[in-house]
């Protein structure tokens, strides 16, 4: 994209014309992350500070989120007037900033995009576009959301983009399943599975892909390890869409013998 263009779906990243620029410190980057993430709506001095610092904020935050304020402010109007296409503006208002930028120039606002038409593309029948928005999308990634940054705030805000990029994967696998593309998918979910072994919908893929490659014993050993799994470790029971899974590939068993 021509223009300035960021990136939260990694480090936290300002590119112009294709060339990266220097965002500066952690801190100042956790400010711009900040106003990236409010999506255009106006943040407080305050709200800013305890983004950055919580309840642990220095006596000179103030001054300090101020003067980041100003380098990005600079930065973005330096590229804005050598550039063409898509600018960036940090405009006050009373003790706030806001960023008014083009949302398509913000990968979580890209990837967000995406995964919507994705699922209204499924809803119409349209797996194979589904599937390429979903590509598309997940490919926007460059490593954990906010990397670089600490605190309560991002934290918490990471946890929802994460959960966001797992949900978005889990629906490309099931896709996958059900346009036949299993070989490439059982590995991946094998190796999904062995780094959360207890995320149950990640285990119902697995079954599925082995039960559409023909390889129901495997699908009833895959079945059996994570229900020893939630029974020793956890003192559950599988979910009802493990149960649904196996109780279908049983019958289906039953009835071929």
């Amino acid at each position: 994209m021509a223009g300035v263009s960021f990136g939260l779906l990694g480090p936290i990243r300002i590119w112009h014309d294709g060339q990266e620029l220097d965002a500066g410190s952690p801190q100042q980057r956790g400010v711009l992350a900040l106003l990236l993430l409010s999506e255009g709506r106006q943040l407080t001095l305050d709200e800013i500070v305890g983004g950055l610092w919580g309840a642990e904020a220095p006596r000179s935050a103030i001054v300090t989120t101020r003067t980041y304020i100003s380098r990005l402010r600079r930065l973005l109007a330096e590229a804005g007037a050598a550039g063409r296409g898509t600018e960036a503006e940090i405009r006050s208002a009373g003790r706030g900033y806001q960023l008014l930028v083009d949302p398509a120039a913000v990968d979580v606002t890209m990837f967000r995009q995406a995964t919507a038409e994705a699922r209204e593309a499924c809803a119409r029948g349209q797996d194979t576009e589904a599937s390429r928005l979903l590509r598309g999308a997940l490919a926007l990634w460059r490593g954990p959301a906010l990397g670089g940054l600490g605190g309560p705030f991002f934290e918490g805000r990471r946890t929802w983009l994460e959960q966001l990029r797992a949900s978005a994967t889990e629906e490309l696998w099931a896709l996958d399943i059900g346009q036949g593309h299993c070989a490439d998918t059982i590995a991946e979910l094998t190796l999904a599975t062995a780094r959360e072994p207890y995320r149950e919908r990640l285990w119902e893929l697995l079954i599925w892909a082995l039960d559409s490659e023909g390889r129901q014993d495997d699908a009833l050993s895959a079945y059996r390890r994570i229900a020893r799994l939630l029974d020793d470790d956890l003192g559950l029971e599988p979910g009802p869409g493990l149960r649904r899974m196996h109780a279908r590939i049983s019958a289906a068993r039953a009835s071929l013998v």
